[in-house]
């Protein structure tokens, strides 16, 4: 995948285990659209970002931020490509 390719297969999961019910209206988007939803680890002991999202002391380390950025590109530019 995309993201293996970037930050290792040892560091991309896509197991049962991180299946989300997420109250999202994305999932509606993909009927009618191809769509990707993934995850990018923010989490970061060492400056505090260890809140999950919807508490009020969220926070999350902005060096993850250009990974998923990478991630969305090169995942688009494939799909366009037709290198799906």
């Amino acid at each position: 995948t995309v993201a293996s390719a970037i930050v290792g297969p040892d560091r991309v999961r896509s197991d049962p285990a991180v299946r989300t019910m997420a109250a999202e209206d994305f999932a509606e988007f993909g009927t009618r659209i191809p769509a990707c939803f993934f995850f990018v680890g923010g989490r970061n002991e060492n400056i505090g970002a260890v809140h999950p999202h919807h508490s009020p002391h969220f926070d999350l380390c902005e060096d993850a931020l250009p990974i998923g950025v990478e991630v969305l590109e090169r995942a688009a530019v494939a799909f366009l490509s037709g290198d799906r």
